[in-house]
C-alpha cells in the first residue's frame, strides 16, 4: 500500500528560516561564536542557494547532525526526532532527514538501540504507540528502491529485541 507524497508547501522564506535555526542551535550548542558569513558558506556546500533543493539539503543536513549529536537516549530518536506525524513543521522533510542521518556509520545502531529501549518492559503500550510517526515513516520507506528501510512486523519487534529462547 502506497501513500501520496503531501504536497510540499513551505514557501522558501519559511524554510531558510529553519535551516538558520537548526544551525543557530548546533553552533550556540558547541559553544561557537554565530557568523553570518559561516552560515552561507556552509549552506553553499549544498548547491546554488537560489533553489529550494540546495536548503532542503542544509536542512536535512542540519537536523540530522542535531539528532546525532544531541543524543543521549536512543529512544529519544525515536520517540522525538524521527517521529514524524502531519502536524510538525518538518514533515514533507522527513525523508530526507532520515536518510541524512542513515549517512552516520552508527545510526542503524542508534536506531535499533532505540527501538529495543522503546519495546522493552520499561515503556508501556501506550507509550509505546506514541511512536507512530517514527513506524509510518518506516512503512512508507519499505519499497522505495535506493532507500533503506527498517524492518518493522505486526508486533513491532527487531529479532534482536526478543527474548531468548
Amino acid at each position: 500500500m502506497s501513500r501520496a507524497s503531501p504536497k510540499l508547501t513551505m514557501k522558501l522564506t519559511e524554510l531558510k528560516q529553519h535551516v538558520w535555526d537548526a544551525w543557530e542551535f548546533l553552533n550556540e550548542w558547541k559553544g561557537q561564536v554565530l557568523q553570518p558569513e559561516n552560515f552561507v558558506a556552509e549552506v553553499k556546500r549544498f548547491g546554488d542557494r537560489r533553489y529550494k533543493r540546495t536548503w532542503v539539503k542544509a536542512l536535512a543536513h542540519f537536523e540530522a547532525v542535531n539528532a546525532h549529536q544531541n543524543c543521549l537516549d536512543a529512544y529519544m530518536l525515536i520517540l522525538n526526532d524521527f517521529n514524524f506525524t502531519p502536524d510538525r513543521w518538518d514533515y514533507e522533510y522527513r525523508h530526507e532527514i532520515l536518510d541524512a542521518f542513515l549517512m552516520y556509520p552508527d545510526s542503524l545502531d542508534l536506531i535499533k538501540t532505540g527501538l529495543e529501549q522503546l519495546l522493552s518492559s520499561d515503556f508501556t503500550p501506550t507509550e509505546q504507540a506514541e511512536a507512530h510517526g517514527f513506524f509510518e515513516l518506516v512503512e512508507e520507506r519499505g519499497g522505495e528502491p535506493g532507500r533503506i528501510g527498517l524492518p518493522i512486523g505486526s508486533d513491532r519487534r527487531l529479532p534482536a529485541a526478543s527474548p531468548a529462547a
